[in-house]
């Protein structure tokens, strides 16, 4: 006979729980402790961790770079990829020792700078009037250059050096002074146009003049501007273009005295490049200061006419400078900004593509091509309108479009000529003081803020404007192949005495 002494229910968790500390188990209360412990540590870190967001950046810039390595390594997440059972892994790819080299993007070039050699040819009178027959009909840029020249050479100050920031209507504004960057826009726009300061004829003595002002000017270290005020925002833009007018004098003349100034001013280029990230900017670089692309391309440049005046430059030079321009670059190359975080504009790809174009990128490299069409594009097309203009934007864009060659380069070269042509002041007085007769007024209308043409000022912006109606015999285009100076038909008798010793 079974006895029932009442109804049997099912033993629960908590029940057993007390029948444990009852029983004086210290085995279950250290296991409800421990597990209390990790629950709460465990909810803790989820709400810590949801607590950033998915979209709040770290903040890391006081960190050093091996310290921002690791904190992001800690926060990123461990992805396992599940295995099927029975099924083996593949085996780990052998690895490359510690010292072997990264692998080049398949689509990056080796850095190559261009064969300089017969690269200024075309500013011989003859094969310059060759050149324009085919592109400027009219001659309208012809003379827009000759009446700008005339100007120049009536601003030129009695000691041989022009001013950016007085002497002439709406001059630049005095905190953007530089005898320097002055005097080497007017030389730039002088030698372009064929006229050096040793073979007889048009404007000899005013290049002559100014080019021992330059050469005067030169500091001990190498260094051309004229200010001795540390990090001036003009500095280095002014060493530049001084660094390359004294090479282009030395291709074109071989004049002994300006090699030794363009010599030591390129030393003084080298010396003061960023030394891990390759640019320029106010200041000479140190492993704790970064460049810009607006400076870089100036400095690059003269690198390059260095080259053309056969004057040595470290091959380590153009690696760095590549290596910068692989920090502004946007799609593979295609598209540039001042610095790394700025957006992209169309100055900055224009330049970042010239110095691509000098540094070795073939011209049917994909984001070359990529960045011309994009230069070409209708919302680019030059317009000499209030908040369009940008003048220094043509600049480079007119470099490499003619790089580039063909029609579209001539249509686009003939609708900014006539819009450069349209604006020039063609009458009014040359007295000093109130000479604008031949140059471009800076302010009407203004242009982008980009241009600074407003800051930089009358001077400027004539220069500027004369630089790119040159563009078509200036330089010979990177990607043709020019006849060695050895092979070249002797030149005998006058025409010896007028023909310039580019080399």
């Amino acid at each position: 006979m079974i006895r029932v002494v009442g109804p049997i229910k099912p033993s629960t968790g908590l029940e057993r729980l007390r029948r444990s500390l009852k029983g004086g188990g210290f085995g279950a209360v250290v296991s409800v402790s421990t597990h209390v412990l990790i629950l709460t540590m465990l909810t803790w870190f989820l709400i810590d961790t949801d607590s950033l967001g998915p979209e709040e950046p770290l903040d890391l810039r006081w960190l050093t770079a091996r310290e921002v390595e690791l904190k992001q390594a800690a926060r990123a997440p461990v992805k396992i990829s599940s295995v099927p059972d029975a099924i083996p892994t593949a085996p780990m790819p052998p690895q490359a020792p510690p010292d072997t080299p990264m692998p080049l993007k398949p689509t990056r070039p080796a850095v190559r700078p261009v064969d300089v050699s017969g690269r200024l040819a075309h500013r011989k009178p003859e094969l310059k009037r060759k050149h324009m027959l085919k592109i400027d009909e009219g001659g309208k840029s012809d003379l827009a250059v000759r009446s700008a020249l005339g100007w120049f050479a009536r601003q030129q100050q009695p000691t041989g050096n022009w001013r950016l920031h007085e002497g002439y209507p709406d001059a630049g504004r005095r905190t953007a002074r530089t005898d320097t960057g002055a005097t080497s826009l007017a030389l730039l726009a002088f030698l372009g146009a064929g006229f050096d300061h040793t073979t007889r004829g048009d404007h000899q003595q005013t290049v002559a003049r100014g080019i021992n002002w330059l050469v005067g000017q030169q500091r001990g270290d190498g260094n051309l501007f004229d200010i001795d005020e540390f990090g001036r925002e003009e500095a280095f833009y002014a060493h530049s273009m001084g660094t390359i007018v004294l090479c282009e004098a030395v291709a074109l003349t071989a004049d002994r005295k300006a090699r030794q100034a363009a010599v030591n001013a390129v030393n003084f280029l080298v010396k003061t490049q960023q030394p891990t990230q390759g640019g320029w900017k106010y200041q000479p670089q140190t492993p704790m200061t970064r460049g810009d692309l607006s400076v870089t391309g100036w400095a690059l440049m003269a690198l390059h006419t260095a080259r053309i005046a056969n004057i040595e430059v470290p091959e380590q030079a153009f690696v760095l400078a590549s290596n910068f321009l692989d920090s502004v670059e946007v799609q593979d190359g295609a598209r540039y900004r001042y610095e790394p975080d700025f957006d992209v504009s169309r100055a900055m790809t224009a330049e970042g593509l010239l110095c691509r174009q000098w540094l070795g990128w073939p011209r049917e490299h994909p984001s070359l091509e990529s960045g011309t069409r994009f230069l070409l594009g209708e919302q680019h097309r030059p317009r000499w309108d209030d908040g369009r203009r940008n003048v220094y934007a043509w600049y480079y864009t007119a470099q490499v479009l003619h790089n580039m060659g063909g029609g579209e380069w001539e249509n686009w070269y003939r609708a900014v000529r006539d819009e450069i042509v349209s604006h020039q002041a063609r009458t009014g007085s040359i007295r000093r003081g109130a000479d604008v007769r031949g140059s471009w007024h800076p302010a009407q209308p203004r242009g982008q803020a980009a241009e600074k043409a407003d800051i930089a000022g009358r001077l400027y912006l004539a220069a500027m404007c004369v630089l790119v109606l040159e563009t078509p015999y200036r330089h010979v285009s990177v990607y043709e192949v020019t006849v060695p100076e050895a092979d070249r038909e002797p030149v005998t008798g006058d025409a010896a005495a007028d023909r310039p010793g580019c080399r």
